[in-house]
């Protein structure tokens, strides 16, 4: 199949749209109420500066795809660089889509010239967000790209059976006061430091996680939010932050986030995850939320099986590249 490459414009939404569209409907599942529509997502992206973006023909004129990319620029201050380099691109939800039958072709044309213009930025290490459809991801490990984190959903329901209890545990609301953010902040940057461990190997620069704790004054100050913090024999061995989730074409609305959660290492093995789940979803189920969602990395000897395990199911995945830091 012969291909031809041009910028991507907004006179080529309409054409885009439809191929994305068509993908959401059929892999996007579930989805908002009133999902935002290719145009949408399409208009959005393109209004971004500094978007890097390109489109193909086949033989004939048919639109055969597009590809988007928006650059990142993190502060070394920002949580986000915890989990993403700070000069990098994102394929965003809506970035690409390409029609049936030579997604693999079209999409390493694509990405051939939307990729040399992203290394000549400097920006070496490329993140994919798309739903959890197995085709679509199939094209980008094709291209070198591997699976980095994985985004689950569980439907919140009444209470049904508890686990079991754990000796001498006590779980508690977390407060707005400074002593609570202070528990939360300290559990947070543990928390995020375990993702320089094995497998993840993430690094964790000390101005990020020192945010952490502004971050979750945010969140605890919102009515729409919730902490619980674990404590044995006065120990505070654990905690889980729910907050509402951001909208995305991949969730329900509304959905409660949960933003973060964490249990002590000494403490794991015991069931005090799954009584801080407990405690979280019947709190999410009487304040109106519908579904939960959770995002961790595939490559996390912990929550890679643990998440899975305890009821979420995947419905998108962000896809990473990271080049070889020599090229000039």
């Amino acid at each position: 199949m012969t291909l031809a490459t041009a910028p991507l414009t907004a006179e080529h939404i309409p054409e885009a749209a439809v191929l994305l569209d068509r993908w959401y409907n059929r892999a996007a599942r579930p989805r908002p109420a009133v999902p935002p529509t290719g145009e949408e997502l399409l208009g959005k992206i393109l209004a971004e500066p500094y978007t890097e973006a390109a489109c193909a023909r086949a033989s004939g004129g048919v639109f055969a795809g597009y590809l988007a990319a928006l650059p990142l620029d993190l502060a070394l201050e920002d949580p986000e660089v915890l989990d993403s380099h700070p000069r990098s691109a994102l394929v965003p939800f809506g970035g690409h889509a390409l029609r049936g039958g030579r997604e693999t072709e079209t999409l390493r044309a694509l990405y051939t010239v939307v990729a040399e213009r992203l290394v000549a930025q400097r920006r070496l290490v490329h993140y994919v967000d798309l739903p959890a459809d197995e085709s679509a991801a199939m094209a980008w490990f094709r291209l070198g790209f591997g699976l980095a984190q994985v985004r689950g959903l569980m439907p919140v329901k009444p209470r049904g059976r508890q686990p079991r209890g754990v000796e001498a545990l006590t779980i508690r609301r977390a407060g707005t006061g400074e002593l609570d953010l202070d528990r939360i902040g300290r559990m947070a940057a543990e928390a995020a430091r375990q993702q320089q461990r094995s497998a993840v190997f993430l690094p964790q620069p000390e101005p990020a996680l020192a945010a952490l704790r502004k971050r979750y004054a945010v969140t605890l100050g919102d009515p729409r939010s919730a902490a619980w913090i674990a404590a044995r024999r006065g120990e505070e061995i654990g905690m889980v932050v729910l907050a509402r989730a951001e909208p995305s074409p991949v969730l329900p609305e509304p959905c409660a986030e949960l933003s973060l959660a964490y249990v002590a290492p000494s403490a794991r093995g015991e069931g005090i995850s799954r009584i801080l789940l407990a405690t979280a979803l019947a709190w999410a189920f009487d304040n109106g939320y519908r579904n939960i969602t959770a995002r961790w990395h595939a490559a996390s000897p912990v929550a890679a099986g643990h998440w899975p395990a305890v009821g979420f199911k995947p419905v998108a995945y962000r896809l990473q590249r990271v080049l070889d830091p020599r090229l000039h």
